[in-house]
């Protein structure tokens, strides 16, 4: 008895110093669905649904969505970016038919608390906005991403949504 008693704890000892695997649950995942956090976050993955917290619209096309005026997301820290920084990155597009709307878009963003410099749109299509990000905005496993626009799309008879921009794709990445 003994020895079963001594071998079930050097077993449970080696399994655990064996596992590397840092497991870095969703917050904002239910009980039904419970998924990884990471650090980028594709709009149309209904796997990454749960890390957008506010200010999207349903999904269109199976491969974007629109923003409001403010928008936000949980994103992982990715290693070694609580040592030497980050970069928030957000791929948006401005349709032809919000041009005269949207020329020029600021987006101000936030990670933790940390107001980053703001990303001005200059043209249309598809691009993305970049934001560097302090260490200090980062000491935490996961960051609140929020985001805010100066302007958004007029609203349009038969419209009651406030549209902003077409998202994509966020990600934070290590310096």
């Amino acid at each position: 008895m003994r020895s079963i008693t001594a071998l079930i704890l050097i077993l449970s000892v080696l399994t655990i110093a064996g596992c590397k695997h840092r497991h870095r649950p969703n917050p904002n995942a239910t009980v039904e669905e419970e998924s990884e956090l990471s650090s980028a976050v594709s709009v149309a993955d209904p796997r990454d649904s749960s890390q957008l917290l506010g200010g999207f619209y349903e999904l269109e096309q199976n491969a974007w969505r629109w923003t409001a005026k403010q928008f936000s997301v949980s994103l992982a820290t990715p290693k070694g970016a609580s040592a030497r920084g980050g970069k928030l990155e957000c791929q948006f597009t401005i349709p032809d038919v919000a041009a005269a709307s949207l020329s020029g878009v600021s987006i101000a963003a936030t990670v933790g608390g940390t107001k980053l410099t703001p990303f001005r749109a200059s043209k249309t299509g598809e691009q993305t906005a970049t934001f560097d990000v302090p260490p200090e905005a980062l000491q935490a496993v996961a960051v609140i991403a929020e985001f805010e626009l100066d302007k958004t799309v007029p609203l349009q008879a038969g419209e009651t949504r406030v549209l902003g921009l077409i998202v994509s794709r966020f990600a934070l990445v290590s310096k």
